[in-house]
């Protein structure tokens, strides 16, 4: 008898002789039932994947099936007729453009690009719903419902929908209807739904939580779930309540393509956020984002049941060690394998070759990774560091001369930091008198007979930074360097001799020895070639005029100290000659060591300095308060900007917190909107959930007192909020406003403002 294809494939008692023959053959990776997940039938990463197959993927997958057909009949391998063009579908499918002969393939391949949907999916739908892509002697009936679309188990199919084409484009297109509106139909993703096991409602249902959209998706298509009985006879008959529609689709998507869960080799499940490595029965888990992110090739984290994870055996922590099925220990990262040299190797990098150490992958698994070097003793990473690999420890290296003089062999191989992050961190090889950048950030430190001191701000000029750097460590290395206890004041000393020399950012001055005060001066003990390396400017004595570079202020070096100018006519007057005044820009930290005031700063200030981006609103005497966004001081009334040094800025404590918009004034709170400061009552302070900002009396006299904030604030594309409960609620029509009572009015406010509001349902 000739076989058909009934949607769902649902079988029950009085079919089970025609149907038993659509079951199909075990293959040679047979699927397991137990693995079947019925919230999770298929990823939405695999079902929407459009690209997957092209038509000439697809031909080969297809002649693979049927090597020759039956005498008289046309196979889909061998299928072609003409297809329609048809406009795209907005938010479903784009246009597909008919061609007079197109085969099975491209019809099949071309939708699913056009639509989004997986080709092996459609594929899989095909075979389960009529057998097309096995069948050698296919029915003419096969062909016109290839897909089942309009096929309903209480009806003959709709023949609006006949056609091979229209089938499998109407199939696709209505999957993405699914997803494109998931409330509309009854089985929705992420929430439990009721499931029968079989049309016949007498043989139940289960609640089953639907874990993505293509799993929802198949269920609209085909509302059946495979009971105890389909599932145990995985590639039989169940019982009179199975049905199999469903269960085939599983079924032969894993046969044929692998697991439809995820096209990964990672997974977890909804409740718990543990990512496991699952290879052949057993899992892994993952205990860091830098070993995950490290297997990425074995591809993204699938989310699976609990009962499906548990069906793997639970093994050790994933390391950094991969065995291959030859026996291969590999290094891996950045999608990178790299073969150990030995086992003393392995354990430098902190890896093992013992059984519990590595972790054993299938031939798939290991060739996802690209093939790289063998290890050496020096690894390099894209993000700028380089380290010495040796006994579980990982010492940075400043730079080649660092390396060369440690006796290191230089080259190395270069992976990502994360390749190395679990190693120990030890202190970097480094060598002497060197500047030394702390990675990523503005920070110097002079790194100098074992010590290191940091670079001030102000200083970095006068040192000649950044172009002076020999190169950059991260701090936490730079901080295994013993500190010397001060700043750099950009006084140097080298072997033997008697005088100082302070560096400037075009060379160096030599100082008279104690000059301005300058006996007990700190310095810096470094080599003659550090010191060479500034070109010799000339002296500093008494009676020389010094300034440093980041302030306007000149001072007179006295004998005991150094004294500041404060006018033109002054320092003309102690110009020795009454010529052109000459200045000697010297080291900030020089400057810095001798007695200097520091000038108040005008309160609501926005100021910021020179050398470091941030911006500071000056609160009056108290301190200095860090913003997010211009928007905060601005919205409360504070616009004036200025630069200022570093010392009179570094002079005023910073706060804790950065300013929001919630400010408290003697006490009381406000919101800052609209360049002024509006009152909250006691009823509508908790509808504004800001953390405030306490500015003192001498800022908040510098601001304006608006009108009471109310319970509805607005946005200048006119959208309105109610507030209620900590939550900014959108109110979507006037009318809808007054009856909420309008009649408060309301207060307008930035984008920023209402951003930071969590945003609750429409009011």
């Amino acid at each position: 008898m000739k076989r058909r294809r009934f949607i769902g494939m649902t079988i029950v008692a009085t079919l089970l002789g025609s149907l038993l023959g659509f079951v199909g053959t075990t293959s040679a990776q047979a699927a397991d039932g137990r693995q079947f997940d019925p919230g999770n039938i298929i990823s939405d990463a695999v079902f929407f994947d459009g690209g997957i197959m092209n038509s000439n993927d697809v031909q080969a997958f297809l002649n693979s099936k049927v090597s020759t057909c039956r005498s008289g009949y046309t196979c889909l391998k061998d299928y072609r007729q003409a297809t329609p063009t048809r406009a795209g579908v907005s938010g479903a499918c784009a246009a597909y453009g008919g061609r007079s002969s197109e085969s099975a393939a491209d019809i099949i391949a071309r939708v699913g690009v056009a639509c989004g949907i997986s080709q092996k999916a459609l594929i899989v739908l095909i075979e389960k719903e009529q057998g097309l892509i096995t069948d050698d002697w296919p029915s003419d009936r096969q062909y016109r419902s290839a897909t089942g679309y309009g096929c309903p188990d209480t009806a003959d199919c709709d023949t609006a929908y006949y056609g091979f084409f229209n089938q499998v484009y109407a199939a696709a297109l209505q999957f993405k209807y699914y997803a494109a509106n998931p409330t509309r139909w009854n089985h929705i993703a992420g929430r439990v739904n009721n499931i029968r096991f079989h049309p016949n409602a007498g043989c139940g249902t289960s609640q089953v939580f639907i874990q993505n959209q293509a799993t929802a998706g198949l269920y609209n298509y085909t509302p059946y779930q495979p009971n105890s009985a389909a599932l145990g006879n995985l590639y039989g008959s169940g019982d009179g309540c199975s049905s199999y529609g469903n269960r085939n689709f599983w079924r032969m998507y894993s046969d044929w393509f692998g697991s439809p869960i995820n096209a990964s080799s990672l997974l977890r499940t909804n409740s718990n956020a543990s990512v496991y490595l699952v290879s052949g029965s057993n899992k892994y888990p993952i205990a860091s984002m830098g070993v995950l992110n490290a297997l990425s090739p074995l591809g993204q984290v699938g989310y699976v049941s609990q009962s499906y994870l548990d069906s793997f055996t639970t093994k050790h922590v994933v390391g950094r060690s991969l065995r291959a099925p030859g026996g291969t220990i590999y290094f891996y990262d950045a999608g990178i394998k790299l073969p150990f040299t030995s086992c003393t190797q392995a354990a430098d990098y902190g890896a093992s070759c013992a059984a519990d150490g590595y972790v054993q992958l299938t031939q798939p698994q290991i060739d996802a990774f690209h093939p790289g070097p063998v290890l050496g003793p020096v690894l390099g990473t894209v993000e700028g560091s380089r380290y010495y690999i040796s006994a579980g420890t990982r010492r940075e290296i400043l730079d080649d001369r660092s390396q060369i003089e440690a006796g290191v062999p230089l080259g190395m191989n270069v992976l990502t930091e994360n390749a190395v992050a679990h190693l120990t961190l030890a202190a970097p090889i480094v060598r002497d008198s060197v500047f030394v950048q702390a990675r990523s950030t503005s920070d110097y430190s002079i790194v100098a007979s074992g010590q290191r001191s940091a670079v001030s701000g102000s200083g970095k000029a006068s040192a000649g930074l950044p172009g002076r750097s020999a190169g950059s460590l991260y701090a936490s290395s730079l901080n295994m360097v013993p500190s010397s206890g001060a700043d750099f004041n950009g006084v140097l000393r080298s072997p033997g001799s008697s005088s100082a020399q302070i560096v400037s950012g075009s060379g160096r001055f030599e100082l008279t020895p104690g000059a301005g005060g300058s006996g007990s001066l700190p310095s810096t003990a470094v080599s003659q070639e550090f010191v060479d390396s500034y070109a010799p400017l000339g002296k500093i004595d008494v009676g020389s005029l010094i300034k440093s570079p980041d302030s306007g202020t000149v001072f007179l070096v006295m004998q005991q100290d150094i004294r500041p100018i404060d006018s033109w006519a002054a320092l003309l007057a102690l110009t020795p000659g009454g010529g052109s005044p000459v200045i000697s820009t010297v080291s900030s930290g020089f400057v810095a060591a001798l007695p200097q005031g520091v000038v108040a700063l005008y309160p609501g200030a926005l100021v910021r300095s020179a050398n470091d981006a941030t911006v500071y609103l000056i609160n009056g005497v108290t301190n200095r308060i860090p913003f997010s966004s211009f928007d905060i001081p601005n919205e409360a009334g504070f616009k004036t900007f200025a630069f200022v040094s570093s010392e009179r800025l570094a002079a005023y404590p910073l706060a804790p917190e950065n300013m929001s918009f919630g400010i408290t004034c003697d006490s009381k709170n406000y919101v800052a909107a609209g360049g002024s400061l509006h009152p909250l009552t006691e009823e509508i302070a908790p509808l504004y959930p800001f953390k405030f900002t306490a500015l003192d009396n001498f800022s908040c006299q510098n601001t304006t007192i608006g009108s009471p904030a109310t319970k509805f604030i607005r946005t200048p594309d006119g959208s309105i909020y109610l507030l209620d409960a900590g939550q900014k609620r959108v109110v979507n029509s006037m009318a809808r406003f007054a009856e909420l009572g309008g009649s408060v009015g309301w207060l307008s406010v930035l984008p920023s403002f209402a951003g930071a509001l969590p945003t609750g349902p429409v009011a």
